[in-house]
């Protein structure tokens, strides 16, 4: 639905008028130290969920350009709820101001896998969480098929069955939105996997492989890989792309070095692979992304999760 009130054509026009890829570090004041928090799963949902965000920008003298928020491409599912104000997804290069508003986020929405990456925007302060899942959690749960949700944001009611809406729905007018839906979600998860997986891309596809080969027994390699695309909404080799890049960003979070030892050690073949591989993800070369995460403020996902790597 692309439609635009007066006051947001009047942001879009301020938008328009600047660079967002050559703002200076000295005028660019307001890059967020607070306003954004990462919570890992408590263990019991460590199979589940792979992190929660929650981003709130009341308080935050923000201009237009720096309410743009810019995801990466993902192979993960997930929940948000907007608990204040509006986002409405963005058609925007990484490198050029958006310039047209696509939809309205709904107030709990669901997000499926996204090959590329994608931004919204925020007409004012925000307050919103969203839950990131592992690619089969949902289908464990709910019976949810990613094939069918790739690139889409969607009302959660157009995706997940009654039951859980009920349950969900309650999430965000709850005091701690993010405790509320670990309550809810600790006994469904117990009764479909009760053993907790271990964090992280890699280990999950480690173990999403062992289970299709222990549960498949007797059928062939392609129509494993078929069963992980309709499960999952990506090929194999999409989810271990995903697994190369967190594993280099988590390494280039703790080791001060150079893109080639960053290659060499994270399993790239070479330079080259990771740089086309981090593209691939978030749109930028690898120096590129890192000038961005530092000065841009449309980058604080990035920088959120570069500040964990760098703490944990």
């Amino acid at each position: 639905m692309n439609w635009r009130s007066a006051s947001q054509v009047r942001e879009l026009e301020i938008v328009r008028g600047m660079k967002i890829d050559r703002i200076e570090p000295k005028r660019h004041v307001a890059v967020s130290r607070g306003g954004a928090r990462l919570t890992f799963p408590v263990g019991s949902l460590a199979g589940c969920i792979y992190v929660a965000v929650e981003r709130d920008t009341r308080g935050l003298e923000l201009s237009a350009t720096q309410r743009i928020n810019m995801y990466p491409a993902t192979p993960l599912p997930s929940l948000s709820w907007i608990l204040e104000g509006q986002l409405h997804m963005v058609d925007a290069d990484v490198d050029t101001a958006p310039v047209w508003l696509r939809q309205s986020v709904p107030v709990f929405a669901f997000s499926g896998p996204s090959r590329r990456p994608t931004a919204s925007w925020s007409p004012g302060p925000v307050h919103a969480l969203t839950v990131s899942f592992y690619p089969d959690a949902l289908a464990k749960l709910w019976g949810v098929r990613l094939h069918n949700y790739v690139d889409t944001i969607l009302t959660a009611e157009e995706v997940l069955p009654p039951e859980a809406i009920t349950a969900l729905t309650k999430v965000g007018t709850s005091d701690d939105p993010l405790k509320a839906l670990q309550a809810v979600l600790q006994p469904l998860w117990k009764d479909v996997q009760p053993h907790v997986a271990s964090a992280g891309m890699q280990n999950w596809l480690t173990g999403l492989t062992r289970q299709l080969a222990h549960g498949l027994k007797g059928i062939g390699t392609r129509q494993k890989q078929r069963h992980v695309k309709h499960l999952t909404g990506q090929s194999q080799r999409e989810l271990e792309l995903y697994a190369r890049v967190e594993r280099a960003f988590a390494y280039a979070g703790h080791h001060d070095t150079d893109l080639a030892s960053i290659a060499a050690s994270t399993g790239y073949s070479d330079q080259s692979h990771l740089g086309r591989e981090v593209k691939r993800v978030s749109g930028l070369s690898a120096l590129r992304l890192r000038e961005r995460i530092l000065h841009d403020e449309a980058f604080w996902l990035y920088r959120l999760l570069d500040t964990t790597v760098r703490n944990d």
